[in-house]
């Protein structure tokens, strides 16, 4: 990798292909050159009677490396097709069609490549559909609440408007009979809307609860986290951003993998976003009284207003707008936003808590808190 990071960090050959060729030339032509250049000073004979063997030399040379660079650049075909793929793929998610059968080291890379795309595709429907679904399934919730707005609004106007005579005397005296039925219809209608709200709050707990406990299971937490880094690379790279992982060997957890594995990928990505280059991001797994602990942690990183979701922005004192704004309230959202959301909505479902700190000097900190098995509470997400 050294030879081929000294040579990417020159500014010609710009191509790949250009610079296996340009090695290709010089491999070929600085052994010629020495060959010539050696029996020009130890040959006694005349230059000028030299001239055609060293012309046939150089015209056999041009034409050997013109053969040797064309071959080269056809050789170099799959490492293109491979690259042109996961570019358009990345660009406009058009899946390729590159060959699997070859068993040389650039057949691999084709294959592997191939296989990687069609396995993210496919990752991505199957995330896309399972969104759409939440989606469907939140709307439903909320068409059905909202089909519950008579329930609520019927024993509630009658609390307000029986206590609001009450407490004015409109008819007389707390002591008048009168307020003695007023008092009955209190009782009823604050005794059923208490039980519907009951009712509902069992039912989406329990509808919850029991889709964790089932989906659950023990899990290498800090296998999970290495998967993240190792996923996480190639951002932390662009960014200029170092990341290293502080874990025991093993430390197993009971949790849902699906969102044990975004959880760690997102909490980890959203540290690095919101780092500056040259920053150092630590992922850090841990456990202490059955608690496990999951922190991303950035000496460097900071978020501004815009960057933290509304429902979560009392975790901060205050937060400076990165538009220079003076509102206490942000105005726009970024990618990090939708992330730092998304932490809080996946530590919820499991029953974790998601908490965020950063100094003024420049640190953040975001910790996952994952109860031990078998105290997992659910809080019901909201529609």
């Amino acid at each position: 990798m050294q030879i081929y990071k000294a040579m990417a960090s020159t500014s010609w050959p710009r191509t790949y292909n250009g610079k296996i060729l340009l090695v290709s030339f010089l491999g070929v032509h600085v052994p010629m050159f020495g060959a010539v250049g050696y029996v020009l000073l130890a040959d006694p004979t005349p230059l000028a009677q030299q001239l055609d063997v060293l012309a046939a030399m150089l015209v056999a040379t041009l034409l050997g490396t013109a053969a040797t660079m064309g071959v080269m650049h056809t050789l170099l075909a799959p490492v293109r097709a491979a690259s042109r793929a996961a570019d358009a793929y990345l660009q406009t998610r058009r899946m390729p069609r590159l060959p699997t059968t070859y068993a040389d080291e650039a057949g691999v890379l084709m294959a592997s490549v191939q296989e990687c795309i069609t396995r993210l595709d496919s990752s991505l429907a199957a995330t896309e559909f399972q969104y759409r679904q939440l989606e469907q399934d939140h709307a439903e919730k909320f068409r059905m609440l909202s089909g519950l707005k008579h329930d609520f609004r019927t024993p509630l106007t009658h609390i307000l408007g029986f206590a609001s005579l009450m407490k004015s005397e409109a008819i007389g005296p707390l002591g008048h009979k009168s307020y003695q039925g007023f008092v009955g219809k209190i009782g009823e209608s604050g005794a059923q809307l208490l039980q519907t709200l009951n009712s509902l709050i069992d039912l989406s707990d329990h509808a919850v609860a029991a889709q964790v406990a089932e989906d659950s299971e023990t899990l290498d937490i800090v296998s999970l986290a290495k998967d993240a880094v190792n996923l996480e690379h190639l951002h932390a790279e662009k960014t200029g951003v170092s990341v290293s992982l502080d874990a025991p060997a093993l430390l197993e957890a009971h949790m849902v993998r699906s969102a044990a594995e975004t959880l760690l990928a997102t909490t980890l990505h959203a540290a690095i976003s919101a780092s500056p280059t040259g920053a150092h991001v630590d992922l850090s797994i841990s456990e202490e009284a059955g608690l496990v602990t999951i922190a991303a942690r950035s000496d460097r990183g900071s978020l501004s207003l815009e960057d933290v979701p509304a429902q979560l922005s009392h975790q901060f004192d205050r937060l400076e707008s990165a538009t220079g704004s003076a509102a206490a309230t942000a105005q726009s959202a970024t990618p990090v936003t939708l992330r730092l959301s998304l932490i809080d909505t996946l530590s919820r479902a499991i029953g974790a808590s998601f908490f965020m700190s950063q100094t003024r000097g420049g640190g953040l900190d975001l910790r996952i808190v994952v109860p031990p098995e078998g105290s997992v509470v659910a809080t019901p997400l909201a529609a």
